[in-house]
C-alpha cells in the first residue's frame, strides 16, 4: 500500500488558497479510483518545521504533496507557532529529504516558485514536482486531479504528471507548462503495482439473534474468511472490553459489511456501527468502506440510515438460494469492485412502500419531512404522538414573523419530533424551511472554521435549491462569520424575498468545537439585527440541542439560547404513559403499566417500544418487565448502544456510577454531559438515574 502524505500550509500574513478544495480533490478522486484499495491518505494542515519532520518520521509515506505558499530561493512558506510564514530553504528541504529518501519516491510541491526546491530534493529523491513560475489556485487544483487520476489508474509517475499537466489545458488556463518534473533513469516508468489479492480485514455487522440476518452472517463469515481476516462479533462479551473492541475492529477494517433485514434496521447498535464506520473512512481515505445487504428488506431506509447508505451501492438477498450469488458479489466488491445496486431506477424498482399500519414502529431518531421518508414520521394528527403543553408554544410561537425558538431536552425526549411538527406548522404557514442536521457535518469540518461555514452555506443554499456561490461571498477579505452573515442577509434572504425557517437538530457537535461562541455569536447577532434590519424579520431560528448550553458558552450576550422562545422537555408524566397505554389497546394492565412507569420513569422512546413490542404481540407485558435488562431482552441493543457511547470516558463512567450510588454527582459539568445524554436527571437537590432500568443495568456493567 503506497502512503500519500498531503501537507497544507497558509499563514496568515500570505494570501488565501483553496488548500481545502485541493486535498477534497485529492482524497475524492483516490477513493473511487482502480486502485483506491492500494493508497492510504493522511492529511496535515497548518503544518511548521516540526510538523514536517515528524510526520515524515510517524507515517515514512512513499509520495509526499505540498500544498500552499512558494517563494522560490528563499525557500517554502510553512507556519511558525503563530501561524505566520516561516520561509524553509532548498538546502534544509534536501537533508531533510535525504534522511528520508529511503521510503520516498515522488515529491510534489504543488507552489510558486518551488522549481529550486526541486531540484534540490531530487539529489535523493527519483521523482520531484515543482512549479517553474507562479501558478494559480486552480490550475493547482487542476494538476492535483489529473496527476491522482493517473496514479490511480495504476499509470508510472511520468504518465500522472502528463495526466496533470494536460487536465490544466483541457479547462483552458494557459499554464500547463508550469510544472515540471524531475526524474532519475533508476526508477525510470515507475507504477503502482496492484496488489487487489491482499488480504483485507472485515468487519460483519448484523442483528444478534434475529433470522435470518444471524444464519446469513455466519454464512458470509465461514465463506470470506478463507481469504481475508473477518471480525464478527458471535461470543462477544457485555461491558468496556467489549465496547473497546466493536470501535478498534471497526477503525482497522477495510469493509464494514451491514446486513439490513427489517429487524437490523430498527438498531441503534447497528446504526451505531454504520455512523462510526462513515466518520471514520473520511480520516482514514474511505476506510472502512461500507457494503450494505438488504436482506428481503424493500422498505425505503429510514434516517439517519437513509443518509448513510442511500447514495452508496447495495446487495439484495431474498432467500438462502441467493447466498451463493451474494458471497460471490461481496468478494468481488472487496477485491475492488462494486455492488450490483447502484442506479436510482435500480434503487426505486427494488423498494417497496408499504401501507400504513395500525401500530406504527417508534424509532430511535425523528424523521424529518425534509428528507421526504415515505414513513416514520409521526403525523400530525397521529392518535400516538402524546401532545404537550410545549408543542402549542412551538406551535403559536412558529407563526409569528421574526422568531428564535431554543428546544432543550435529554436524548430521546421527543425534541427533534417536535421540530418536525414546528416546521410542518410553519410550512402550513407558508413558510420556505431549510432543514439542518449537525450531525451530518464530517469531522474535517468540525474541527476547521472556515470549512465548517463553508459547508452551512453550501448546504443551506442547497435545502433551499438555490445556486451554490459561496466562492463570490467568501473572496471578501473578512471574517468567516462576516462571510457567512452577508451570505445570509445580501445573498439567501435577498434572492428569497419570504419568510424562512433556519431549523437546526443536533447543534451540541458545535459545543465541542474551537469555534463554538464565534458560531453562536453570530446566531445570536442574527437575532439581534431583526431589531435594526427589517431584512433579519425574514429569517426564524430554530435550534435543537441536548447539552445544557450556559456551560460552554462564556459569554451570554453571545447565546442564542437564552432569548426568544425557550422550550424545555421533560419525560412522559405517569398520566401520559397510561393515556398511551389505552391508545395501544391496553397491552399493560394496571398493575404492569405502574411497573412499567417505575422501570422506564416515562423514557418517551422506551415507553413507545414497550407498549408497540406488546401491542403487536411480540412478547408479554410480563417477559418484558422480567428480562428488562437482559442482554437479548427487548431493550438489550438499546442498552449496549450507550455502553459503546460510554467507552473510553472514564469521568463520566465514574460520575454515573456515583449518581447511581449516592444520587449525587460532584463534577457540575460530568452532570450536565449525563443530562445530556439522556442517562440523569434532577429531582429537587438530588441528581437521579433517568430510570430504574438504567441504574439496575449500568450499575452491573459498568463496575469492571
Amino acid at each position: 500500500m503506497k502512503k500519500i502524505l498531503l501537507l497544507s500550509a497558509n499563514p496568515t500574513n500570505t494570501s488565501r488558497l483553496r488548500l481545502d478544495r485541493e486535498v477534497w480533490e485529492i482524497q475524492s478522486r483516490l477513493e473511487r479510483a482502480k486502485l483506491r484499495e492500494e493508497f492510504e491518505v493522511i492529511s496535515k494542515w497548518a503544518v511548521r518545521t516540526d510538523d514536517l519532520r515528524t510526520a515524515l518520521l510517524d507515517y515514512e509515506p512513499q509520495i509526499v504533496h505540498f500544498c500552499g505558499h512558494g517563494s522560490g530561493s528563499e525557500g517554502l512558506a510553512l507556519e511558525n507557532d503563530s501561524g505566520q510564514m516561516q520561509l524553509v530553504s532548498a538546502e534544509s528541504l534536501a537533508q531533510l529529504f535525504q534522511l528520508c529518501q529511503h521510503s520516498i519516491e515522488c515529491v510534489v510541491l504543488n507552489a510558486c516558485y518551488s522549481k529550486v526546491q526541486a531540484e534540490a530534493i531530487h539529489q535523493h529523491i527519483n521523482y520531484v514536482i515543482g512549479m517553474n513560475k507562479a501558478i494559480g489556485d486552480m490550475a493547482a487544483i487542476d494538476f492535483a486531479k489529473g496527476f491522482y487520476d493517473g496514479l490511480g489508474a495504476g499509470r508510472t509517475i511520468e504518465d500522472a504528471f502528463g495526466f496533470g499537466c494536460n487536465a490544466i489545458s483541457l479547462e483552458g488556463i494557459p499554464e500547463s507548462s508550469t510544472p515540471v518534473i524531475n526524474t532519475r533513469s533508476s526508477r525510470k516508468g515507475t507504477a503502482i503495482p496492484l496488489n487487489s489479492q491482499r488480504s483485507k480485514r472485515i468487519f460483519i455487522s448484523y442483528k444478534r439473534n434475529a433470522q435470518p440476518d444471524e444464519l446469513v452472517a455466519m454464512e458470509v463469515f465461514q465463506a470470506i474468511s478463507q481469504q481475508h481476516q473477518v471480525f464478527i462479533d458471535k461470543k462477544i462479551l457485555v461491558g468496556t472490553p467489549w465496547a473497546e473492541c466493536i470501535e478498534e475492529e471497526i477503525r482497522q477494517a477495510d469493509f464494514l459489511i451491514v446486513l439490513l433485514s427489517e429487524h437490523s434496521v430498527h438498531s441503534e447498535m447497528v446504526s451505531a456501527e454504520i455512523k462510526m464506520a462513515q466518520e471514520l473512512a473520511q480520516v482514514q481515505a474511505g476506510k472502512p468502506k461500507i457494503l450494505p445487504v438488504r436482506l428481503a428488506y424493500r422498505e425505503p431506509f429510514q434516517y439517519p440510515l437513509s443518509a448513510y447508505l442511500n447514495q452508496i451501492n447495495w446487495a439484495f438477498w431474498q432467500d438462502e438460494l441467493d447466498t451463493p450469488r451474494l458471497i460471490a458479489e461481496l468478494t468481488q466488491a472487496i477485491a475492488g469492485g462494486n455492488l450490483s445496486i447502484g442506479e436510482q431506477q435500480a434503487k426505486a424498482d427494488l423498494l417497496q412502500v408499504k401501507e400504513p399500519v395500525t401500530i406504527p414502529r417508534p424509532f430511535a431518531a425523528a424523521q424529518p419531512v425534509s428528507l421526504e421518508m415515505p414513513e416514520g414520521t409521526m403525523d400530525a394528527e397521529s392518535r400516538f404522538y402524546v401532545e404537550r403543553a410545549e408543542d402549542a408554544i412551538a406551535s403559536q410561537t412558529i407563526l409569528q414573523r421574526g422568531v428564535t425558538i431554543a428546544i432543550k431536552g435529554s436524548r430521546q425526549v421527543g425534541k427533534s419530533s417536535l421540530l418536525i411538527r414546528t416546521i410542518d406548522q410553519a410550512v402550513k404557514a407558508g413558510k420556505q424551511v431549510a432543514y439542518l442536521d449537525f450531525q451530518l457535518f464530517d469531522k474535517a469540518a468540525l474541527h476547521d472554521s472556515e470549512l465548517f461555514l463553508r459547508q452551512f452555506c453550501i448546504l443551506l443554499a442547497d435545502m433551499l435549491d438555490m445556486d451554490d456561490r459561496v466562492d463570490e461571498y467568501w473572496n471578501k477579505p473578512l471574517g468567516n462569520t462576516q462571510r457567512c452573515t452577508r451570505y445570509m442577509s445580501r445573498y439567501i434572504l435577498k434572492e428569497l424575498g419570504e419568510p424562512l425557517v433556519l431549523a437546526m437538530d443536533e447543534v451540541d457537535k458545535v459545543f465541542d468545537t474551537d469555534f463554538r461562541s464565534d458560531f453562536f455569536g453570530m446566531l445570536r447577532s442574527w437575532h439581534n439585527r431583526r431589531g435594526t434590519k427589517p431584512i433579519w424579520k425574514q429569517l426564524d431560528l430554530v435550534l435543537v440541542t441536548s447539552t445544557e448550553p450556559y456551560q460552554l458558552i462564556d459569554d451570554l450576550n453571545q447565546s442564542p439560547f437564552n432569548v426568544g422562545q425557550v422550550i424545555e422537555l421533560a419525560d412522559f408524566t405517569q398520566q401520559q404513559v397510561k393515556d398511551l397505554n389505552q391508545r395501544h389497546g391496553l397491552p399493560f394492565n394496571a398493575s404492569q403499566e405502574r411497573q412499567l412507569m417505575m422501570l422506564l420513569g416515562g423514557h418517551p422512546y422506551l415507553v413507545r417500544r414497550a407498549l408497540y413490542l406488546v401491542a403487536s404481540q411480540r412478547i408479554s407485558a410480563g417477559e418484558l418487565l422480567a428480562n428488562a435488562t437482559a442482554e437479548h431482552g427487548c431493550f438489550g441493543d438499546h442498552l449496549r448502544h450507550y455502553l459503546s457511547l460510554l467507552h473510553g470516558k472514564t469521568e463520566l463512567i465514574q460520575g454515573l456510577l456515583q449518581v447511581i450510588g449516592e444520587n449525587k454527582c460532584d463534577d457540575k459539568l460530568i452532570f450536565w454531559r449525563l443530562r445530556g445524554a439522556g442517562l440523569v436527571r434532577e429531582q429537587g437537590r438530588e441528581i437521579l438515574p433517568r430510570c430504574q432500568l438504567y441504574a439496575d443495568y449500568f450499575w452491573e456493567n459498568l463496575r469492571i
